[in-house]
């Protein structure tokens, strides 16, 4: 062997050596991290206190007896996380709520629906968890059936009280399936409002429905429009908390999982319950740009489907479950910016 290799041969074991030794020490800092930590909790439990425990990429990092000082630390670090010890929701969390793992190994986060669901889709075995939840909402499992209609779900009409209240109504209507006994009136005060028309700087500007209810929810008698997706979802938090799912930019077919599981989906849709022409569109003048609206919006819950039809409860007909031709519905439900709304099953 030549004096060169020897020296190349020694060095590559000085370097396996201090590799070695580098390990060690990471594996004794982060253990000695870990009983650091450990005894923290032990004494803020001991003296009576709280502990919150402060999470980077979920792993814990940090122990305070109070919030502030958490809240303080965490906002630090990127994809931070605070809970408090002995509890598994979290208090608050700076990571993107939609996490997709695949055989359980986590691949990647999201901050929307939407694009976790279609970036899950090209995976086999993956999954969907929603950490304000903190539960999984979606797996690759599922078998969908072809035709599936949930059962008992109330019938509450938005008339004579909410002359524009179809999408609370709806709202109210997927709230008291769920258990959750709320009045159509509680909510229509409760959603957030925006007028009709108001000046500012002498400009004159539309309320937009991506913020609030736009104009009088209750009567004819005074000019009004509708809501759209976000506002009603804020108001469903107020009931839900992290069980509230906003499914809007998903596909239909989307929307059959969560039928499946018992869980109807609310959405907007038109009076007519097929494609409008753009005649019977117009445009919002609001302080955030142009918002496309038609006097013909609306708003019903769906509860079933099958190779003919969608079936739904609607505020306007509260008798009975109603129906529509499925490709136009669809259409029509698309046209109005693909919004739905449901709850974790």
């Amino acid at each position: 062997m030549q004096k060169s290799e020897k020296i190349i041969i020694i060095f590559l074991l000085i370097c396996i050596v201090i590799v070695n030794i580098f390990i060690f020490f990471i594996y004794k800092i982060n253990k000695d991290l870990d009983k650091s930590i450990e005894d923290k909790i032990i004494y803020v439990t001991k003296s009576g206190k709280t502990a919150y425990e402060v999470y980077q990429n979920d792993k814990i990092i940090e122990i305070f007896d109070n919030y502030d000082e958490a809240l303080e630390y965490a906002k630090k670090y990127e994809n931070s996380s605070i809970k408090k010890s002995g509890d598994y929701k979290w208090v608050w969390d700076s990571n993107p709520p939609y996490e997709v793992y695949q055989n359980y190994i986590l691949i990647e986060k999201f901050v929307n629906y939407k694009e976790a669901l279609e970036y899950a889709k090209k995976y086999e075995n993956s999954t969907i968890f929603f950490r304000e939840s903190n539960t999984f909402i979606w797996d690759s499992y599922q078998n969908i059936k072809p035709s599936y209609q949930i059962q008992n779900v109330p019938y509450i009409g938005q008339y004579p009280e909410l002359f524009r209240g179809c999408e609370v109504t709806s709202l109210a209507m997927l709230l008291n399936y769920k258990g959750i006994k709320v009045d159509k009136m509680e909510l229509a005060e409760n959603i957030k409002k925006e007028p009709f028309v108001f000046t500012l700087d002498n400009v004159k500007y539309n309320g937009n429905p991506h913020q609030g209810f736009v104009g009088d929810i209750y009567s004819r008698e005074n000019d009004g429009y509708g809501v759209y997706n976000e506002p009603i979802y804020d108001l469903f938090k107020q009931y839900v908390g992290g069980y509230a799912l906003n499914l809007t930019g998903a596909d239909f077919n989307d929307l059959y999982y969560y039928i499946n599981k018992n869980s109807p989906v609310w959405v907007i849709i038109n009076t007519r319950f097929k494609p409008l022409s753009d005649s019977e569109f117009q445009k919002l003048n609001t302080t955030r740009g142009n918002v496309n609206m038609t006097y013909r919006e609306h708003s019903v819950l769906i509860t079933g489907y099958d190779n003919e039809y969608i079936y739904y409860n609607d505020p306007m007909y509260p008798d009975k479950t109603q129906k529509s031709e499925k490709n136009d519905f669809i259409k029509a439900w698309e046209q109005m910016g693909k919004q739905a709304i449901t709850y974790v099953p």
